[in-house]
């Protein structure tokens, strides 16, 4: 993108996108305190933040996947290559702990996804991709939304591209996978109380995180409330207990003390 373009596209966004355009809504709330306003501040402020990082990370994974080295990465930052390499790590991969036998399957099959796209790095978009398969609960749900094998690949080759990485090549996770994993488990500890997270957990994880599968997710009108909504749906007559706990996620309420 030339110069004159990318102040172009600034422009438009900052149109767009002002102080007195993200403090209407908040002002808006007649019957909110300063405090209530506060706290929806620091909230928005947080999604914002959110969304910045991954827009960032989405644009370093793609480059990444061209096979761009840290140094070059950093230039276009305007940053070091150690601070660029320190803040998009792809760390070494360690198999995740306190998976069951299905989530584990899920992983090997997101690895062999990443090396057939020719990616160096595990991300949130190949365990998605890995999950189209499951034929339990989150297999059952993201075909609620109409998310198969093809959409994700299709989503995956028009936001990141094929790499240029052989099959063989060590792969390593991105902070954002390594995140969803210590997610899913905290959900499988908060559902019911398992050590061990199943494939709803991981599918509940990628929803909630802030990565490329998140993205392709919610263009299918799959976000965080929705997929929980939907598990919830599925559980309700085996597992009353853990279908009340999906509805009242910490997302939810979060949103309802927004309010």
């Amino acid at each position: 993108m030339t110069s004159a373009r990318r102040q172009g596209y600034l422009d438009a966004v900052a149109t767009g996108l002002t102080l007195e355009t993200l403090s209407a809504p908040i002002d808006e709330a007649a019957r909110a305190s300063a405090l209530d306003r506060l706290r929806t501040a620091a909230a928005t402020a947080d999604e914002l933040r959110g969304l910045s990082d991954a827009l960032l990370d989405r644009y370093v994974q793609a480059a990444r996947a061209d096979g761009r080295s840290w140094t070059e990465i950093g230039a276009a930052l305007g940053v070091t290559k150690q601070a660029a390499h320190e803040r998009f790590v792809d760390a070494a991969l360690a198999w995740p702990t306190n998976f069951n036998a299905p989530a584990r399957q899920v992983v090997a099959r997101a690895l062999t996804d990443a090396r057939g796209f020719g990616h160096r790095y595990l991300g949130t978009e190949h365990v998605l991709l890995a999950l189209t398969g499951d034929r339990g609960l989150a297999g059952a749900t993201l075909a609620k939304f109409g998310i198969d094998e093809r959409v994700v690949r299709d989503a995956i080759e028009r936001m990141i591209g094929r790499g240029r990485s052989a099959e063989e090549s060590t792969l390593g996770i991105t902070p954002r996978t390594k995140r969803v994993f210590e997610a899913a488990v905290k959900e499988a500890k908060r559902l019911g109380s398992q050590r061990c997270a199943d494939n709803e957990h991981l599918l509940l994880a990628l929803s909630r995180s802030d990565g490329v599968a998140r993205d392709i997710l919610r263009a299918q009108g799959a976000d965080a409330n929705a997929i929980a909504e939907r598990l919830a749906t599925l559980l309700e007559r085996e597992a009353p207990e853990i279908a009340a706990k999906l509805r009242a996620s910490p997302r939810r309420r979060r949103r309802r003390s927004r309010a």
